[in-house]
């Protein structure tokens, strides 16, 4: 099965170089390079591999590498996509701990890094199982942080069972997010699994610029409420403005990819507005938004600060795209948080928090309508989020759990 999937993935290994000379925003061939195993510095420093795809990923991975680094333990920490490079690039450029891009799932890519940084133990976030780096990590102890097994996942893993096993029987522990994930992983015969909680859910992850919250209240003002769509996708921009333009609020847009700001700018254009980029003001106190004004966030990485300066936040990548995106992030810098309701990669968290009506959701237009008419009012809007608060506390994992686990191996 192995000679398959390297069979598979060398045959679209080029598609996927292509790609990666049109994404890459900078030092491509750079960046190219180091996923093919070439390049690699040398350490001399046994070293703790973590790796997280995403942005928000390697946020919720930062606290954790800073509490083992300061345990003297030397770091390296990948990353697959720009946003999330560009994260760990700009938390770590003072510090000792390596930053690289993630390698191609490559046998030889992954042991020059395995090598040359005398990796010890590799942390894989989430559902990040990829075959040749676990093969590869024969005297390297592996962990699974975070551990989830969405639906379409699992039907997969299911449909190609031996090989899954094979690969699973090669970690060496799970630290599972629910008991969901737990009973999934019995059936591929693991037993080496930790109940942790979500680690998403712990307020260590999100950290305030005081500074920049600031900024972000100074130029949004108090004299109306205050709506940021974070993380939204193509159609989810104007599905809110068209339900919301009557609403008399400030609304400001933050797509999910950045490449998109100016298209959502034209098509903001286009349905009547004046869209206005967040990079092109000063924050001037004195800034005052017309009625046709929509703010577009185009300030990477910051989003956090964005939502402690906003009263309610809607979560998008839920309305018309179907996965959905931390809808808890907002609650932990004190804004009230609503989502859409498609939430195909929270399903448990949907059940546990959405479906009982602490995080409310919407279908169409006229239930976002109501939802954001009713938190207009801040007293309703202020209970809401106290009850979003509580309820969190009793979902976390805490990292002092895993770097315990982490001991253990």
């Amino acid at each position: 099965m192995f000679f398959l999937y390297n069979l598979i993935y060398l045959a679209i290994l080029p598609i996927l170089i292509v790609r990666d000379l049109f994404v890459l925003d900078k030092d491509k061939l750079k960046t190219i390079y180091q996923k093919l195993g070439n390049g690699i510095p040398q350490n001399n420093q046994p070293t703790v591999w973590m790796h997280g795809v995403s942005l928000g990923e390697v946020k919720i991975l930062s606290p954790l590498a800073k509490k083992l680094e300061s345990k003297g333990l030397k770091i390296l920490i990948t990353s697959t996509t720009n946003t999330g490079l560009k994260q760990i690039q700009n938390t770590f450029s003072n510090s000792n701990i390596s930053v690289l891009p993630f390698p191609y799932d490559l046998s030889f890519a992954h042991q020059k890094i395995i090598k040359n940084f005398k990796v010890e133990k590799i942390i894989l976030f989430e559902s990040e199982f990829w075959p040749n780096l676990i093969n590869s990590a024969r005297d390297t102890k592996l962990v699974s942080l975070n551990t989830t097994i969405s639906d379409g996942s699992f039907e997969r893993f299911m449909a190609l069972k031996p090989f899954v096993k094979n690969i699973f029987s090669k970690i060496d522990l799970f630290l599972a997010q629910s008991h969901q994930t737990i009973e999934r992983l019995k059936l591929f015969e693991v037993s080496k699994v930790k109940l942790l909680g979500n680690i998403k859910n712990n307020a260590e992850n999100y950290v305030v610029d005081q500074e920049k919250k600031l900024q972000y209240q100074k130029l949004l003002g108090d004299t109306k409420l205050n709506v940021v769509l974070g993380s939204s996708h193509d159609g989810e921009e104007a599905f809110v403005i068209n339900a919301l333009c009557d609403l008399d609020i400030n609304l400001v847009l933050a797509p999910r990819h950045p490449e998109r700001i100016a298209k959502v700018v034209q098509e903001i254009k286009q349905l009547g507005f004046s869209g206005i980029k967040i990079s092109d003001l000063s924050f001037k106190d004195d800034l005052k938004l017309g009625e046709k004004d929509i703010l577009v966030f185009d300030k990477v990485g910051d989003l956090i600060n964005l939502y402690a300066a906003a009263d309610l936040a809607i979560v998008a990548g839920s309305i018309k795209f179907t996965k959905g995106h931390n809808f808890m992030e907002p609650i932990f810098v004190d804004t009230l948080s609503i989502t859409g309701s498609k939430l195909d990669n929270y399903k448990q968290l949907k059940e546990e928090l959405c479906d009982t009506n602490v995080i409310e959701t919407f279908e169409d237009e006229g239930q976002l309508i109501d939802l954001v008419s009713k938190y207009k009012n801040k007293i309703i809007r202020q209970e809401k989020l106290k009850d979003q608060k509580n309820v969190l506390t009793t979902k976390s994992g805490t990292y002092d759990e895993i770097i315990k686990f982490l001991d253990e191996l």
